[in-house]
């Protein structure tokens, strides 16, 4: 079994509670309450800045030049491609750059950014790759899902979020990922195994809990 393979048995059950969310649930069917959308947005934008930072802690601990230009690409993927969905959602919210900029990281996110932060800081670019895949392909793994749930893509509030995320671009800068984590990871100890499977884990759970601070506006 493929490493990438592995991590997702791990965490199966929990990405399937991520649907019965009622955020998630109201961003499928469009009753989600437009104010807990917007405050997801500015909290989503600040942890996308943080998520950068991640992959460039993977251009600094990466010996192969291959693996540092995916790494930059994935900074610039994140900072000019999905967060350009954010600034598209914003301005039509009426959410002003200045409103993101004086706006608090809550807690939970704080959280959630500063262990991945410190999760690159003490590893290897397999160890980075595992912190961020949790996020990137849940999202993906949301946003196809919710995508065939009919008229849900046809929202005009939620629909360009979905199709962002299970988008042809989207996918290939996951399976990018999902890749390297595979590459990467083949024929390591199980000990290292075990440990990666902790880190994926553990960032699947601060995904839930993302979307219960986003629902309820918890700073």
């Amino acid at each position: 079994m493929k490493l990438a393979e592995r991590l997702f048995k791990t965490t199966e059950e929990l990405w399937k509670s991520y649907l019965e969310h009622p955020f998630v649930k109201g961003i499928a069917d469009g009753s989600l309450d437009i104010d807990r959308f917007r405050f997801f947005m500015i909290q989503d934008y600040r942890y996308l800045l943080e998520y950068s930072r991640v992959f460039a802690f993977g251009i600094l601990k990466s010996h192969r030049e291959d693996i540092m230009r995916r790494f930059a690409v994935m900074v610039r993927e994140t900072l000019d491609g999905e967060m350009a969905i954010h600034k598209k959602y914003m301005a039509r919210l009426g959410i002003t750059p200045d409103e993101v900029k004086n706006s608090k990281t809550a807690l939970l996110n704080q959280s959630y950014t500063s262990y991945m932060l410190d999760v690159a800081f003490k590893g290897d670019e397999l160890d980075i790759l595992v912190a961020v895949l949790s996020c990137a392909w849940s999202y993906q793994y949301i946003g196809q899902t919710l995508a065939k749930i009919p008229g849900a893509i046809e929202n005009e509030t939620f629909g360009e979020w979905i199709e962002g995320y299970c988008s042809e671009e989207y996918v290939a800068n996951t399976e990018d990922i999902i890749g390297l984590v595979n590459e990467l990871g083949e024929g390591i100890s199980e000990e290292r195994a075990a440990y990666l499977e902790e880190v994926f884990k553990n960032c699947g759970r601060y995904e839930y809990g993302f979307w219960d601070m986003s629902y309820n506006k918890e700073m």
